[in-house]
């Protein structure tokens, strides 16, 4: 993962936009936000320095690449293009302010540091000997608590103004993960604006599918084709998925 390259992509990327108000939403996020050094998630994915905007920038490929399906070919294109950057750039501004830094305690195995501990400390399990020591962590810490999509929402409009579709996509764009009782209206809402269906499915496929707890497992086309590289740096997919042996271990 590459900070300053993800910077220089991620506003390249919005100064493509011309809508008044986002050259003071990008200098804000700029100087005033933790945007750029933000998870994007407390220990599920990304949970790094970086890590927020590096899952918007995923996003971002994985909504482009699915112009190339025939099913979302029209529907994408009707969207416009504003909207194809703004929604999975923009898609998360609510979790800026959102996390800090804590310390929870965790085993560590390394043998260096267990010989170099008191006798007290050392204990044993099965993988064993260890010893007890507090590393960082993030954790929430929401001094905005304005909800999720509606917060970013929220948050553009304070700068620049969206459009239905655009103001749709992101404040629905965690689909059924919304509380139950909302599916009805989410429901409608997809009904009437496709993008928020979209969006969603890049979100997903992002975070769960290319990205990892520190970094991404899985790159884009776009990704690729930049010369990015997965854990590992060998230039593969970074696939590590195992196909599972027959029921009963028997060969068909």
């Amino acid at each position: 993962m590459n900070t300053q390259e993800n910077v220089k992509r991620f506003e390249g990327l919005l100064n493509q936009v011309e809508r008044e108000g986002l050259a003071q939403l990008l200098e804000y996020i700029r100087e005033k936000s933790d945007f750029y050094t933000a998870p994007a998630s407390t220990r599920f994915h990304l949970s790094t320095e970086g890590g927020l905007l590096q899952h918007s920038l995923n996003v971002y490929d994985c909504l482009q690449a699915k112009k190339e399906n025939s099913t979302w070919a029209c529907i994408l294109e009707d969207a416009g293009k504003d909207a194809l950057i703004l929604c999975p750039l923009l898609h998360d501004l609510c979790k800026t302010h959102f996390y800090k830094i804590d310390y929870k305690n965790q085993k560590t195995y390394d043998p260096e540091k267990v010989k170099a501990a008191e006798r007290w400390q050392v204990k044993k399990d099965n993988a064993g000997a260890f010893i007890w020591e507090s590393v960082p962590c993030y954790t929430v810490d929401d001094r905005v608590p304005y909800g999720h999509g509606e917060k970013s929402v929220m948050m553009i409009e304070q700068f620049m103004r969206l459009t239905g579709p655009e103001r749709f996509a992101i404040r629905w764009h965690m689909g059924f993960s919304e509380p139950k009782e909302l599916h009805l209206q989410l429901t409608q809402a997809m009904s009437k604006y496709p993008l928020i269906l979209a969006l969603h499915e890049a979100d997903q496929e992002a975070s769960t599918l290319l990205e990892g707890e520190k970094d991404n497992k899985v790159l884009t086309k776009a990704q690729a084709d930049a010369g990015e590289k997965p854990w590992g740096g060998d230039g593969g997919s970074g696939c590590d998925f195992q196909e599972a042996e027959p029921l009963g271990g028997a060969e068909d």
